[in-house]
C-alpha cells in the first residue's frame, strides 16, 4: 500500500462517523458528506454555530459584500458603492474592468490577493476591483458553495449593471476568480447571458459544483458564461473540478496535486492537506506571474497529460496560459519547475 493510500485511509477513518471521509468523496448520494470532508480537513464551522442561533445572517450583502477599485492611476484599492457619486475618480469607465475574485476562506488582505491586484493593475493597465465577500466565505463548505456564492453573484451581477449604465460595455467587463471565486464569476456571466467579455477560472472549486455530481451550468463555470473562458487546473478531483469546462483550459503538470513546486515528504494528514491546497493555490501563482511580459507559460495542445509526457504532441499548436493567450481555444499541457518563476518547458 502506497504512502498516499495510508493517508487517504487514515484520513478517511478520522471522519468515518459521520460519513464524510474522501474516500466519500465521489458517492453520488453524498455531496454534503463530501462537503463536511473539506469542512474537516480544511476549514472551520465557527460562523455556523452563529447561523443556527439566529436561523439566518445577522447582515445584509450590501454590508459583507465590499468593492474596492483602482483607475490604475493610484495603487491603492478605493471601496466603491452602488450609485457611488465619485465613481469617475475611481474607475475610467473608457477601459477594460477586471474583477478578482477569491475563494472560500480567503479574502482581499491575503497577500496573495493583494500581489494579483497589483499585478494586474501594473501590467493590464486596466482598472482593478477586488471583490471582498470575505465574511461570507468563513462558513462551511456546503453553505458556502450551495447559499452564499449565490448572493455574492447576485450582488456582483447588479454591480456590474451599474459600470454598464455608467458606461462599461459588458465586453470590457473581465472576471478573475479562483476556487469558488471562479464558480461566482461563472454565475455572474450567466445571469448576463455570456455576454461580459473574459473569465479566467483559476483551478475552479470542484466539490458542491461538479463533484460528486453536475449542479448545473447556472451555478458553475463553463465555456457559455463569456465572449472567452479559461481556465487553468492544478488540483484535479481533490478541491478543483476534474476537467476544465473553458475555451481553453490549461492543465500545469497535468493539473493534478501535488503540483511540481507543492511535493512534500507525507508523514500526517496535515501535510497531505497542506499539499493539495498549495497545488489548488498554484493557478493563481501561475496565472499572477503570467501578467508579467518576462514569463512565459507556454502549453502545448493535446488530448491528454500522457500523450503530452509522451511526446505526441511535440508538433501541435503551442499557447500561453494567461491573458496573452491568442484565445484559439483548446486543452494545452504543460511542465513547470519547482522554483519561482517556474518557467515552463515542454
Amino acid at each position: 500500500m502506497t504512502p498516499t493510500l495510508v493517508l487517504v485511509l487514515v484520513l478517511a477513518g478520522s471522519v468515518g462517523r459521520i460519513e464524510c471521509g474522501l474516500l466519500d468523496m465521489f458517492n453520488a448520494n453524498s455531496d454534503y458528506n463530501l462537503a463536511q470532508s473539506m469542512d474537516t480537513v480544511f476549514g472551520a464551522l465557527q460562523n455556523d454555530i452563529s447561523y443556527m442561533l439566529t436561523g439566518d445572517l445577522t447582515s445584509t450583502v450590501e454590508e459583507v459584500v465590499t468593492f474596492w477599485c483602482s483607475n490604475g492611476s493610484f495603487t491603492s484599492l478605493k471601496q466603491v458603492n452602488l450609485n457611488d457619486s465619485t465613481l469617475s475618480q475611481k474607475i475610467d469607465t473608457s477601459k477594460e474592468v477586471i474583477f478578482v475574485i477569491h475563494g472560500w476562506l480567503d479574502d482581499i488582505s491575503r497577500m496573495w490577493f493583494q500581489q494579483l491586484a497589483q499585478d494586474a493593475l501594473k501590467f493590464t493597465g486596466s482598472n482593478v476591483c477586488a471583490v471582498n465577500w470575505g465574511h461570507l466565505a468563513r462558513y462551511s463548505y456546503y453553505r458556502t458553495a450551495v447559499n452564499h456564492t449565490v448572493m455574492v453573484s447576485g450582488y456582483l451581477t447588479r454591480f456590474v449593471q451599474y459600470l454598464e449604465s455608467a458606461g462599461v460595455p459588458l465586453k470590457n467587463i473581465t472576471m478573475v476568480g479562483h476556487s469558488m471565486g471562479a464558480q461566482i464569476s461563472g454565475q455572474v456571466g450567466h445571469n448576463f447571458g455570456g455576454k461580459i467579455g473574459r473569465i479566467y477560472g483559476l483551478d475552479p472549486a470542484g466539490p458542491c459544483f461538479t463533484l460528486p455530481r453536475d449542479r448545473g451550468l447556472q451555478y458553475r463555470l463553463d465555456r457559455s458564461d463569456a465572449m472567452f473562458v479559461q481556465t487553468v487546473i492544478t488540483s484535479r478531483l481533490t478541491i478543483g473540478v476534474g476537467v476544465g469546462d473553458g475555451h481553453e483550459n490549461f492543465y500545469p503538470n497535468g493539473g493534478v496535486s501535488p503540483q511540481t513546486n507543492c511535493v512534500i515528504p507525507l508523514t500526517s494528514d496535515a501535510e497531505f492537506a497542506g499539499q493539495i491546497l498549495c497545488s489548488h493555490m498554484h493557478s493563481a501563482t501561475l496565472f499572477r506571474l503570467s501578467l508579467n511580459p518576462a514569463n512565459v507559460y507556454r502549453g502545448k495542445k493535446c488530448i491528454n497529460w500522457p500523450a503530452y509526457l509522451l511526446s505526441f504532441c511535440g508538433l501541435n499548436k503551442a499557447n500561453l496560459l494567461g491573458m496573452r493567450s491568442d484565445k484559439s481555444g483548446g486543452d494545452y499541457f504543460l511542465r513547470t519547475s519547482a522554483f519561482s518563476p517556474y518557467t515552463v518547458r515542454f
